[in-house]
């Protein structure tokens, strides 16, 4: 593909990985592919960049007009210093892992390939040339990414498939689980995988909200037996998390208090 930024490339070896993996195999290839996605980007200051604020732009909801306006302009003047060729030459490390010609979308993906190449557009004509800049471009890339961030996001998650909402950061903690424990995982650790990446928002905080209660009552019945402050210390810090939308921390802590319930019990 010609045209290649993080969020398109993300979204490739998302779908790809995703695919194999409902499939019930995970294709060597795709996960070798996905794995050096995350080691370049680990390694990579200005894509570390462009893939926050690619997540940051998408998962935002703001309705009033100026700070959403104030929101977009923050995180786009985070690039003012780099230039379009240090961009363009960090893009290409993500590039040569990129085997498709063409764009392998449906029109499902209509609406996030704009917003990404709009996000891309912003970014370049904000550290383009005076003489350089196509305000038609970027005026037609700004208001899309206005509406965007003004849309609200519950309802644009309620009207998609809940399989085609694989967080992309899932992704990576999937890869891990597989890495590690894939030969041995029981039927009980694959339903978790799989609830964690099909799931809708409302189904995935009422998985971390059970999960939750469960532990810290299974910790309260052993503190009954067993007076040791580390289980004091261990509910406390349970009772502290919070499920916060689009959290990357979210889906290691469903799988954490999955663990520490399995334990216990």
């Amino acid at each position: 593909m010609k045209n290649i930024n993080v969020g398109i490339a993300n979204l490739i070896i998302s779908e790809k990985l995703k695919n194999t993996y409902f499939n019930d195999s995970i294709n060597e290839e795709s996960k070798k592919t996905a794995i050096d996605f995350f080691k370049v980007l680990k390694n990579s200051p200005i894509l570390q960049l462009e893939f926050k604020v690619f997540n940051n732009i998408e998962n935002k909801h703001i309705e009033n007009d100026i700070i959403a306006t104030r929101y977009i302009d923050n995180n786009i003047k985070l690039f003012e210093v780099f230039t379009i060729e240090e961009i363009d030459n960090e893009r290409e490390r993500i590039k040569s892992l990129i085997t498709e010609t063409k764009p392998i979308f449906d029109e499902k993906y209509n609406g996030k390939l704009k917003l990404y190449n709009s996000i891309d557009s912003l970014i370049k004509e904000s550290i383009s040339d005076y003489n350089d800049i196509d305000v038609d471009e970027l005026h037609e890339s700004f208001s899309f990414v206005l509406n965007h961030i003004k849309s609200p996001k519950e309802k644009i998650i309620e009207n998609i498939n809940d399989i085609e909402l694989i967080d992309d950061y899932v992704i990576e903690t999937a890869i891990n689980i597989f890495n590690s424990k894939y030969e041995s995982l029981n039927e009980e650790e694959k339903d978790l995988i799989q609830k964690i990446t099909k799931s809708t928002e409302k189904e995935k905080f009422e998985l971390f909200e059970s999960y939750k209660k469960e532990t810290i009552e299974l910790l309260s019945n052993l503190k009954i037996n067993e007076d040791n402050q580390n289980i004091d210390k261990a509910i406390n810090k349970i009772n502290k998390m919070i499920y916060e939308s689009y959290d990357i921390k979210i889906d290691d802590d469903i799988v954490n208090l999955y663990e520490l319930k399995r334990e216990l019990i």
